[in-house]
């Protein structure tokens, strides 16, 4: 048997162990036994078994790999966080090993799983059970025990009672500049569309928007605040909810981009001016600048977001103090769709 061509599988085989358990081996995991692990590394060394450099760092306690759990890679703002990270982790030599979770609970604890036998440097978390409201006892738990492993970065998101280091936007300041900027503009009437109750990052900025219409002495109108989810489609069936209204506003926020993209759409379809609204999105995520009109939305940061991330990241590795807690201002960012209300003048 040729050295070059040695794998994982013929060490397995030899030592009467499964490849995961050769695996284990080569990542130090603590929970394969001392006499698995002997036979292992005897074999290793009689059919000269060389792992590659990955395996020879992660026997060193130090992999430099970073897991990253998303719920969705296809959702830009999700993408656009990720690609920051991913670059700026190649540029310090770490490896990002991407998961998507689908907001599946199951999902997200094998994900976790796999990470702690994997002994990845640490975690970052975005989206699913840390945008829950009220996440279940079960998921906090699980998310303690993985942080006596590995630690945990959350991004927009927290769990109460977990005591990870956490970065987020200011969600809440960003909503509150579109109500400025709309009232600057002479709106009164304004709507707020998508998103899912229970969602803390829908939450927030739902409340943050009633809020400031209060503060600027406008009516909240119960029902051209519709929850309808986070997509396109979510966005078309939130509009054309709205459109059944007698009384319609002359501003419609998004509880991000796509849903707005959404209601542009069912307005085209049905023959509706969107020349009757102004429309503001959130998140700032790559089409918006491109498509007609150029949307109004709120910027994340992402250049600063993804800088944070990966100084924690950096500081974790290293052993360093860092802050447990970082907020980053986001920036409204003007286009064409929002513009001066000219109705009933």
């Amino acid at each position: 048997m040729k050295k070059k061509n040695i794998t994982i599988y013929d060490i397995a085989k030899v030592a009467n162990v499964s490849p995961t358990t050769v695996s284990r081996v080569l990542t130090g995991n603590p929970l394969v036994k001392e006499s698995t692990r002997k036979r292992v590394l005897e074999k290793m060394e009689e059919l000269e078994f060389t792992p590659n450099e990955a395996a020879r760092s992660l026997t060193k306690k130090q992999t430099n790999m970073i897991g990253f759990i998303l719920p969705d890679i296809t959702n830009p703002f999700f993408s656009q966080t990720y690609i920051g990270v991913e670059r700026k982790a190649f540029e310090q030599g770490y490896t990002i090993l991407l998961r998507n979770s689908m907001n599946s609970r199951e999902m997200e604890s094998a994900h976790l799983r796999e990470f702690v036998e994997r002994r990845v440097e640490c975690i970052v978390f975005m989206g699913g059970r840390i945008n829950k409201s009220e996440p279940t006892e079960e998921e906090i738990v699980e998310m303690k025990e993985v942080m006596k492993r590995v630690p945990l970065i959350m991004v927009n998101g927290q769990m109460e009672g977990v005591d990870c280091h956490t970065i987020r936007t200011d969600e809440e300041d960003g909503m509150r500049s579109i109500i400025h900027h709309l009232v600057s503009l002479g709106h009164k009437d304004i709507s707020l569309i998508g998103g899912e109750e229970g969602v803390s990052t829908a939450d927030l900025k739902a409340k943050a928007f009633q809020e400031e219409l209060e503060n600027n002495n406008l009516e909240f109108h119960n029902e051209w605040q519709i929850y309808s989810g986070f997509g396109i489609d979510d966005g078309r069936d939130a509009m054309k909810r709205l459109l059944t209204n007698k009384k319609l506003p002359t501003a419609i926020v998004g509880i991000n981009d796509m849903v707005i993209y959404g209601a542009l759409k069912e307005c085209r379809e049905h023959k509706v001016s969107i020349d009757h609204f102004s429309f503001v999105g959130y998140d700032d995520i790559f089409p918006s600048d491109i498509v007609h009109p150029s949307l109004t939305t709120v910027n994340h940061n992402y250049e600063v977001l993804t800088s944070e991330i990966i100084e924690v990241i950096k500081k974790i590795i290293e052993k360093k103090d860092t802050e447990k807690e970082i907020l980053i201002d986001t920036k409204l960012i003007i286009r064409e769709s929002s513009f001066e209300n000219n109705q009933g003048k």
